[in-house]
């Protein structure tokens, strides 16, 4: 088995039993934020050719972050790496480490319009 999907497999039940789940912070009003931008997200990281995936990451979850509770916007990132974990795509732990930078820069006040999450994640993630 990848080590990546291992290490996804062994830290999803820690993510999944946070405090945020455990609390019933996240309840089906929320997590309809998130799924209802999703489809903007997507649209717009189709546009970004020659991108590296985790620059996509990052700035979606920046993106996503702006509108929505950023608990919800991780449990989204690590259900997507769960599926992908399934066999539909390429699981990787670096795909929610990129996912963390993103909701990172809501949190820290640093971006604050869809066009800081681009800009702040370029730098991390620069174009190939």
């Amino acid at each position: 088995m990848n080590k990546n999907i291992l290490a996804f497999l062994i830290l999803l039940p820690l993510m999944l039993s946070s405090n945020a789940l455990a609390n019933h912070e996240i309840n089906d009003k929320r997590l309809r934020c998130t799924v209802s931008h999703l489809n903007e997200a997507k649209k717009w990281s189709e546009t970004q050719v020659n991108r590296y995936d985790k620059f996509k990451h990052c700035a979606v979850s920046c993106y996503l972050s702006l509108r929505c509770p950023r608990r919800e916007v991780l449990v989204v990132g690590v259900l997507k790496e769960f599926y992908d974990a399934m066999g539909y795509g390429n699981a990787e732990f670096a795909d929610l480490i990129a996912d963390l930078k993103g909701i990172r820069l809501v949190k820290k006040q640093q971006a604050k319009h869809d066009t800081d999450c681009v800009q702040l994640c370029d730098r991390m993630y620069p174009v190939q």
